[in-house]
């Protein structure tokens, strides 16, 4: 049988689970299978750390902590990270990738709404969230919540993984090729142009045009609990950034805002596409924790309406000056091993109905 080129999807991950290519010491539940995408959970296994450490060629990442450790952590039973504190995690999965694959690492939405910035760290690997071709071993995760403290447990999904043979991601020329022949980006109902496609990626701008433009983090003590879904009061943890009536919407450094861009875009079944930074000179701020979005988004009843992406803003540097229909992130689209027939939204996914700026599916009540 010919190896599958390009990026996993639906089926491509099952079969890889089932031949023992991905595997846990627990089990791989179905609903962590996605169209182009894997959760990763968490252990029970955890340590605290003085700070971030990535190991080196022939390093393993178990022996690194054991040795770095402040404290170690049993996350069998709920368990309180602190606000800016640095921990490291036994991922659940761990992986025997065959010949030629190789994986990459991003966080969910849910983690990234919450400003919990995750990496994946691999035996011997000294980059975070590449899992090299013919990986076998175990996978740990840097957890540092920035904004709150967060509650975990084991068995929590809090970062993802693509799986590809050859990745192929769009250049240029294949970008306007698609996007004229099926529109991938609108404004409101309308295709957005040529002057849209950057270097090969598709650029999306600020939303500032609308009532509540987003929200920004509060600093509260209230911890916020990743096992309980839709019972978190938003009140607690943000405040609303209404319109700016002068058109300039003023972040402060190092705070957390979600935003929503102008644009809708819609990835359709044999692509997957991930949020990717603009242009490095466009500003010193980070737009996202959380990039990967499958196949089937922005496509509703089998139409692709297109569907805004939700940012993760944190002016890291300097205070930041937004404005409507600013520049601050782009698309990059790949293509997979073949049409994915499980798409996005069909069953039941958070956020395939968003329609602006959206706080994580852990909130409820006003």
């Amino acid at each position: 049988m010919p190896a599958l080129l390009g990026t996993y999807e639906y089926e491509d991950l099952r079969a890889l689970v089932a031949s023992g290519g991905i595997s846990s010491r627990t089990s791989i539940l179905p609903t962590q299978i996605q169209p182009a995408s894997l959760d990763l959970t968490l252990s029970n296994e955890a340590f605290r750390l003085p700070g971030s450490l990535l190991p080196l060629t022939g390093e393993r990442v178990r022996d690194l902590a054991a040795g770095l450790a402040l404290e170690r952590l049993d996350l069998s039973k709920p368990t309180c990270l602190a606000r800016d504190g640095v921990y490291l995690v036994r991922l659940a999965e761990a992986l025997a990738l065959p010949a030629g694959v190789e994986a990459y690492c991003n966080g969910k939405s849910s983690t990234g709404r919450v400003d919990l910035a995750t990496r994946v760290l691999a035996d011997g690997t000294p980059r975070y969230d590449r899992v090299p071709q013919g990986y076998r071993g175990e996978l740990w995760i840097e957890l540092i919540p920035r904004s709150f403290n967060i509650i975990v447990t084991a068995g929590v999904a809090v970062n993802q993984a693509i799986v590809f043979n050859q990745r192929r991601v769009l250049d240029q020329a294949a970008m306007l090729e698609r996007h004229r022949r099926q529109p991938l980006m609108f404004v409101g109902t309308t295709p957005s142009g040529d002057d849209h496609v950057f270097d090969g990626r598709l650029m999306m701008t600020a939303d500032l045009d609308r009532d509540t433009i987003g929200f920004v983090a509060k600093r509260t003590h209230l911890p916020l609990d990743l096992t309980k879904v839709g019972t978190h009061r938003s009140a607690d943890f943000f405040e609303p950034v209404a319109r700016a009536t002068s058109g300039f919407l003023f972040l402060e450094q190092n705070r957390f805002y979600i935003l929503a861009t102008r644009e809708r875009i819609v990835v359709p079944a044999d692509l997957a596409c991930e949020m990717v930074p603009f242009e490095a000179t466009a500003g010193e701020f980070r737009a996202h924790y959380a990039g990967f979005f499958d196949p089937g988004w922005g496509i509703r009843d089998g139409k692709p309406v297109g569907a805004p992406a939700v940012l993760e803003v944190r002016p890291h540097q300097d205070d930041l000056i937004l404005r409507h229909g600013q520049p601050i992130c782009a698309m990059a689209y790949e293509v997979l091993t073949r049409p994915c027939a499980r798409l996005y939204g069909v069953c039941g996914n958070t956020y395939a109905s968003q329609e602006g700026p959206r706080l994580s599916k852990h909130f409820g009540g006003p």
